[in-house]
C-alpha cells in the first residue's frame, strides 16, 4: 500500500505570535494618546479662541487710553485755562462774555492727533496671557498658560471734539472744564490674526473755577472749531 504523504502545517511559535500581540497593543496605545492630543488641543484652541481675542481688544484699549492721556498731559503742561479761553465781566464781577482762543485750541488738537499716532504706531508689542484657568473654569491653573506679543497700528483717522462742562462748586463759584473726545481704531497684529478695535477716549484738557455770577444759559464750547465766541445769555 502506498503511502500518502502530507504537508505539515506550519504554525507559528506562540512566542512570536504573542510578540505581534504585543506590538499591536501598543501601536493602538500611541494611536489614543494621539488622538487624545489632538482632541484636547482643538477643544483648548477652539474655548480658548473668544478669550484671546477679548483679551487683545482689552490689552490693545487700556494701551491706547494710555498713550492719549499721557501725550495730552505731556502737551497742556504748558498751557492754562487762561490760555483757551479769554473771560469778560462788567463791572459788578458778573461774566457777560467767555471767548475761546480757536488757533491755538486747533494747533494744541492737531498736535495731540499727531503724537498720538506716532506712539500708537511705535508702540512696542504688548504681552497677552491666556491662563488655563480661564479656558477650564479650574482656579488652580489661572497662573499658567501660553502668552502672546501683540502689536498696535493706527487702522484710521482720529476723530477729535471739543467738549465743555459747567458746575456749580460754590456761591458764585462756577466750575469749567474743558473735555477732549476722541475716536479712533486700531489694528491689532496677533501670531493668530489681525483684529480692530474702535477706541473712545474722554480726556480733561484744562479746569478752572470762574469767580462771579454765571447764567444757567450758555454758548457752549461744543463745536469750537467753527466758533470761538461763547457769549452769555440772559
Amino acid at each position: 500500500m502506498d503511502k500518502i504523504y502530507s504537508r505539515k502545517r506550519i504554525r507559528l511559535p506562540k512566542k512570536r505570535h504573542k510578540k505581534y500581540t504585543k506590538t499591536n497593543k501598543f501601536y493602538t496605545l500611541i494611536f489614543i494618546i494621539i488622538l487624545i492630543i489632538i482632541i484636547s488641543t482643538a477643544s483648548f484652541a477652539i474655548a480658548s479662541y473668544p478669550i484671546f481675542v477679548a483679551s487683545c481688544k482689552t490689552a490693545a484699549g487700556s494701551k491706547a487710553n494710555h498713550i492719549v492721556n499721557d501725550e495730552i498731559q505731556k502737551i497742556m503742561k504748558n498751557y492754562t485755562y487762561n490760555d483757551l479761553i479769554n473771560i469778560e465781566k462788567d463791572s459788578n464781577g458778573d461774566v457777560v462774555l467767555m471767548k475761546s482762543n480757536t488757533v491755538l485750541i486747533n494747533q494744541l488738537t492737531s498736535q495731540i492727533v499727531s503724537n498720538i499716532q506716532n506712539s500708537i504706531d511705535h508702540t512696542p508689542t504688548i504681552i497677552v496671557y491666556i491662563n488655563y484657568g480661564s479656558v477650564s473654569g479650574i482656579s488652580i491653573l489661572k497662573h499658567l498658560g501660553p502668552k502672546f506679543d501683540i502689536e498696535l497700528e493706527a487702522a484710521g483717522k482720529i476723530d477729535t471734539e471739543i467738549k465743555s462742562e459747567f458746575q456749580s462748586v460754590n456761591v458764585n463759584q462756577t466750575l469749567h472744564k474743558i473735555y477732549l473726545n476722541l475716536n479712533t481704531s486700531v489694528s491689532i497684529l496677533t501670531p493668530i490674526g489681525v483684529y480692530g478695535k474702535d477706541i473712545a477716549s474722554k480726556v480733561l484738557l484744562t479746569e478752572a473755577i470762574i469767580v462771579g455770577d454765571v447764567p444757567d444759559t450758555y454758548y457752549h464750547l461744543e463745536g469750537l472749531n467753527n466758533s470761538d465766541v461763547l457769549e452769555v445769555m440772559e
